[in-house]
């Protein structure tokens, strides 16, 4: 019998890309009215990598930081500056990351439809939390979207010793309900960490496809459980397995 739901939460309970996209933007118009001589677009481009960690071979020497990840941020702004021949103070890429933090947080909330779901589905079910990310980035989130309010238990991956898809982590969220791996299931948007995740730890899972063409080469050795487009059809799957 079904018990707990655990649940991720960038792309899958909030719409983290449009958040993204919102700061972006926002972050664009900063630069470009403070720096003129800077080419926006390539600084734009090339941050967003470095935040996902996408830069971390060709910046090595920025990859010892990562354990703080705000000043990350910051030192990684003046490295692309530096790049375009700008010599920035720190204060200043102080400023700049924070332009991209608020204009974030300000566009950052549930899917549609989403907080209701959690609520009808709390009343019956041991609801979850299991995200990845450090707590810089992560906490802010939590707060903005009141997430405490929705469900029983928040596990963020950069306070743990492990983040997804290792099996301590799913562990740690079945003992917080005092389930085990076939009365739980698992919804996220990685195939990497949630749901391969899950299956590796017993839990039946289901995968929020948002249509990327790498994660649909992923299915070939990564199987859910589930496919949804929309998340919010979590709420018809649990309803078929009661």
């Amino acid at each position: 019998m079904l018990k707990a739901i655990f649940l991720d939460m960038d792309e899958t309970l909030c719409a983290t890309s449009l958040a993204d996209k919102h700061a972006v933007g926002q972050l664009k118009l900063y630069v470009a009215d403070l720096y003129p001589q800077l080419d926006a677009d390539l600084f734009l481009e090339r941050y967003v990598a470095g935040v996902y960690k996408k830069l971390n071979d060709e910046l090595p020497e920025l990859v010892p930081l990562l354990n703080d990840e705000l000043y990350f941020r910051q030192n990684l702004i003046i490295v692309l500056f530096k790049e375009q021949g700008i010599d920035l103070p720190f204060d200043s890429a102080v400023a700049i990351q924070a332009c991209f933090d608020q204009s974030r947080m300000s566009g950052f909330d549930f899917f549609p439809g989403m907080k209701d779901a959690l609520v009808a589905l709390r009343k019956a079910y041991k609801l979850v939390v299991i995200t990845n990310g450090p707590v810089f980035s992560q906490h802010p989130k939590l707060a903005t979207t009141e997430m405490q309010q929705y469900v029983d238990h928040i596990i963020v991956g950069g306070e743990e010793p492990e983040e997804k898809p290792a099996l301590s982590i799913f562990e740690k969220a079945l003992g917080l309900v005092g389930c085990k791996p076939h009365e739980a299931i698992h919804m996220g948007d990685s195939l990497a960490a949630d749901i391969a995740g899950a299956n590796n730890a017993g839990i039946k899972s289901i995968w929020v496809d948002t249509q990327k063409e790498a994660d649909h080469q992923q299915l070939v050795y990564i199987k859910p459980d589930f496919i949804v487009a929309n998340p919010v059809e979590l709420t018809e799957i649990v309803a078929s397995l009661a």
